[in-house]
C-alpha cells in the first residue's frame, strides 16, 4: 500500500465500503485485513483486474469480507448498508462519470462519504461537485514518489457549499500550506496557474492571466 492509498484510507469512516476500479484490490483488502470495515466491494470495469483482485483476496483469506464485482463504474454496487465509496487514480472526468451515472447517490440515508482522488482535472471534478450541492469536507494532499496528490472527502448536501467556487478552489481546493505535502502540492499548482496565465496571455485574455499569476504569486507566498 502506497501513500497515496494510505490517504484514501485515512479518509473513510464507515463500515461498508466500495473501491471502484480496484485494479489489484490492494485497498479492500487492507481495509478488510486491518479490521477497518467489515465488508468490501473490489470493482472494476474489466476482467483482468478483476482476477488479480480476486486472486489477491483468497491469497489473504478475505473471501467472507470483499467481494469482487465486475461493474461499470456503480451500476453492479449494492448499495444496501454502503457507508463509503473509494474513486481513486482516475481522470476527473470519468469521476464525474461515475457520480452522474449512479441514481441512488443522491437519495442514500444517510449520506454516503466519497474519496475521491483524481489524477488529472482536478477542476472538473471540484466544479462539478460544487454544482451538483456535493460538498468537500476535507482535502489531504500527500508526496508519493514523484508525484503529488489530492485526495478529497466529500458527502452530498444538496446545498451550494459555503465556500466559493473561485479559481483558488480549482485549482487548490482546501489544501492548505500546514505540512509538507501540502506545501508541495500548492507549490506545483503555481506552477500550473503560471503555465496557464502564459496560455491565456497568448490568447489575448490578460484579465484572466494576470488573476492566475497574481495567484500564484500569493500561494508561493505562502508556501516560504
Amino acid at each position: 500500500m502506497d501513500k497515496r492509498l494510505l490517504t484514501c484510507v485515512s479518509l473513510c469512516k464507515g463500515r461498508v465500503i466500495a473501491d471502484i476500479g480496484t485494479d489489484h484490490g490492494y485497498l479492500p483488502c487492507y481495509m478488510a485485513a486491518e479490521g477497518l470495515c467489515d465488508k468490501a466491494y473490489a470493482c472494476d470495469v474489466a476482467e483482468k483486474p478483476l482476477e488479480s483482485a480476486a486472486a489477491h483476496i483468497a491469497e489473504n483469506g478475505l473471501e467472507s469480507k470483499v467481494t469482487p464485482i465486475l461493474s461499470c463504474g456503480l451500476e453492479k454496487v449494492p448499495n444496501d448498508g454502503l457507508t463509503d465509496i473509494v474513486i481513486a487514480g482516475m481522470g476527473g472526468e470519468l469521476i464525474v462519470r461515475i457520480l452522474e451515472d449512479c441514481r441512488w447517490l443522491t437519495s442514500a440515508e444517510p449520506a454516503i462519504n466519497l474519496v475521491l482522488q483524481p489524477m488529472t482535472k482536478w477542476d472538473t471534478l471540484r466544479q462539478w461537485l460544487y454544482s451538483n450541492g456535493f460538498e468537500v469536507t476535507a482535502e489531504n494532499p500527500c508526496i508519493s514518489g514523484r508525484f503529488v496528490y489530492s485526495v478529497m472527502q466529500a458527502v452530498y448536501t444538496g446545498k451550494t457549499p459555503d465556500y466559493p467556487c473561485d479559481l483558488r478552489y480549482l485549482f487548490c481546493g482546501r489544501v492548505k500550506a500546514d505540512d509538507d505535502d501540502g506545501r508541495e502540492y500548492l507549490q506545483r499548482q503555481a506552477v500550473r496557474l503560471e503555465a496557464c496565465a502564459k496560455g491565456k496571455q497568448a490568447s489575448g485574455d490578460d484579465d484572466t492571466a494576470g488573476e492566475m499569476q497574481a495567484l500564484s504569486k500569493t500561494i508561493r507566498e505562502e508556501c516560504e
